[in-house]
This record gives structure tokens, sequence and C-alpha cells, in this order.
């Protein structure tokens, strides 16, 4: 009797660990599908615009060279545990050096860097933000938080911005969160193709969203704005890679030249786009978060160097880095890696603090990142 009695036990446990499982799959599978972090697909208008694109082929997107998305022979150099407990000194063990955010030095010909892929630039009147993302780069709850900064800020705190641009649909560069708070508070957007129904479906009018192709351009109140390919990938959800765009973008007024890379592993076009469009008086470029198992969708420092030669930058500023743990390196490994290969190529290099303000002849070079060691 005691055995049965043991072995009703055992059997009961199991079938509650098996319900509580399967209730766990089903929790997770609505998320994914009901979740609006993980955004829309394209409505008949821009799926007319997708399927016209010629670097639209067999119902998703192309990088412009082969680009396979795991570097052949190399693994991973990490597993998914190293993210919940990384090496020692791997992310900072205290709030990294920033500035307070003054935004009446924000004037025309200013940058200011927002940490990761975020960058301000005001010129011709208007203020231009690059991929702002700043409660977290997953879209879980959890995971993937922000480093923590001295002088931390709030959306509430920025400027009026005038222009979102938007390089692609990963969640460490596009933010439902931010993009639903900045909704009815930024005057444009422009994204590439299929970007347009995620930040629809957050809250932003379609009357503000410019959706565009590779080499598309248009003009806003007097700057030019570029798509300009890159060499990554797209996709939010478990089945819809590459149905969206990805790029860099250039933008142009009178008084000022920038290119921003977003993410992008390294191609011959940075020497066209460089040819074509260039010389930039400064250019944002993808610094961080590679490795060698998936070397063709992000640049090593070297390589990101090499890009902004190509591209006929005047000044280099490495973007990608210090805001979130995204790869196997240590957190300042690109910055470290960058500054000396900018040293050896003779490349002009700006290390700003995240949240300061700076101009093309006042370059901030202090390092600043050596007093976390």
């Amino acid at each position: 009797m005691m055995i049965k009695s043991v072995m009703r036990k055992i059997l009961k446990v199991i079938m509650y660990a098996f319900a509580g499982l399967i209730c766990l799959v089903i929790i997770s599978v609505l998320y994914l599908y009901i979740h609006p972090t993980f955004g829309d697909r394209p409505d008949e208008e821009s799926m007319k615009k997708i399927e016209s694109s010629k670097y639209y082929r067999d119902g998703k997107f192309h990088n412009l060279v082969p680009t396979p998305m795991m570097t052949a022979g190399e693994d991973e150099s990490y597993s998914i545990l190293d993210f919940f407990f990384p090496p020692d000194d791997k992310n900072p063990d205290k709030s990294l050096p920033s500035a307070k955010l003054d935004t009446t030095q924000i004037k025309n010909g200013t940058f200011t860097w927002m940490g990761h892929a975020s960058v301000l630039t005001k010129t011709a009147g208007i203020t231009i933000l690059t991929d702002p993302v700043y409660h977290g780069a997953s879209p879980l709850p959890v995971g993937l938080k922000p480093f923590e900064l001295q002088h931390p800020f709030d959306l509430e705190d920025l400027p009026k911005i005038n222009v979102i641009v938007i390089s692609h649909d990963h969640y460490d560069h596009l933010e439902y969160e931010g993009i639903k708070e900045f909704a009815g508070k930024v005057d444009q957007f422009f994204v590439p193709l299929g970007v347009r129904a995620h930040v629809m479906k957050w809250g932003v009018d379609s009357n503000k969203i410019v959706e565009m192709d590779w080499y598309e351009s248009t003009t806003y109140k007097g700057v030019e704005f570029t798509l300009v390919p890159s060499r990554h990938f797209s996709g939010r959800g478990v089945s819809d890679g590459h149905s969206t765009l990805w790029g860099g973008w250039i933008f142009k007024s009178d008084s000022l030249s920038v290119y921003f890379s977003g993410d992008s592993g390294y191609f011959d076009e940075f020497k066209d786009i460089g040819t074509y469009f260039g010389p930039f008086d400064i250019s944002f470029i993808d610094t961080g978060a590679y490795d060698e198992a998936w070397a063709n969708v992000h640049m090593f420092p070297a390589q990101s160097v090499q890009a902004s030669i190509d591209l006929k930058s005047k000044a280099y500023l490495p973007i990608g880095w210090s805001r979130f743990d995204l790869a196997p390196h240590y957190w300042d490994d690109p910055i470290i890696r960058a500054v000396k290969e900018a040293d050896r190529q003779n490349v002009t290099i700006a290390t700003p603090l995240i949240g300061q303000t700076f101009t093309l002849d006042e370059l901030p070079q202090e390092h600043w990142w050596e007093t976390m060691r």
C-alpha cells in the first residue's frame, strides 16, 4: 500500500509538472503573437513598395553580397548562460561616467551621443535622433537592461525631436516602449521598407512615416535623408527574418554631411557610398557586439575604422557599445581596440561620454572608460 501511495504522489507531481510546462508553452506562444512589442506585418500599401524593391526576392530581403548568418567553421564564443552569469569584469561593476544632459548646448552643428546607436544631431534648425532605445534591448520584460549611468536621463529630458531615423527592426535599435513614448511628440519618422507597420502599431500616425528603399532620398525642412545599404539582417519574431529592410542613413544639410551605419558587417559598398555621397563631416559607425561567429553582420573595431576611411569621413564616432551586454567581448573592448586602430591609421576619432554634446571643432577624445578599471 505504501508503494502505491508513493507512486501516486510521484505520478501527481509529474502530471502537475507537465501541466505547468504546457501552460508555460501556451503563455509563451500567446505572448509571442499578441504582445505589441513584436510589431505588425506590412499592410497592402507597404507590401506594394516592398515587392517592387529589387532587393526583395522569394519573400525576403537580401544583402548586396552573400551573407551567411553564421561564419562557416566558427562557433559562438559564449553560451546563453554567459548573459546570466557573465565573467568578472565583462560588464561595468559601477555606474558609467556620463555627462549631465544640457539641452541649452544643443544647437546647430552639435552632436550628443545617447549611448549604443542613439545620437542626437542638430542641423538646419531640426534635431535628428537615430535608433532610440532606452528601456531595454529585449522583447521580454527582463534581461538586456542598459548599464547604469552616473547621470541617468529620461526621454522627457530630451529636447524637441523633429526627426527619428530607424536603421532596422532589431530590439537594440527599435524599441516598442520608446517609440510609443515618442509617437505623439516627434514630427517625422524615416524607416526602411516594412518597418512602418511596427511604428504604426505603436501609435505613430501613418502621415508622419516615410518608408524607404536603399538609395532612395527625400528632403525634410532643408535636410536630405538617404537610406543606404548595410550588411545585416532583420526580424523581431521567430518567423519574420529578413521580412523588413535594414540599412544606414545619410543626412545632409547645406552645412553638414553625416553618415550613420546602423548595424553592419564590413563590405565594399562603404567605398561606393564614400565615392558617391562623401566626404562626410562625421560618421557614426557600428563598433560593438562582434564575434567570429557572426563576423559577416557586425564589424570588428579595425573594420569600423577602415569603413570610416572608405566613407571619406573627417571624423569617426564609434557606436553600438557601452550600453548593453550583447556579445562575448568585454564592455570596453570595442573602444580600446577602435582607439588603437584609429591612432595607427591616423583617423580622427571622437570618444564622448554618454550625454555629452560636442561640435566638430572640439571633438571629445578623453579615454573616460579607463577610469572604470
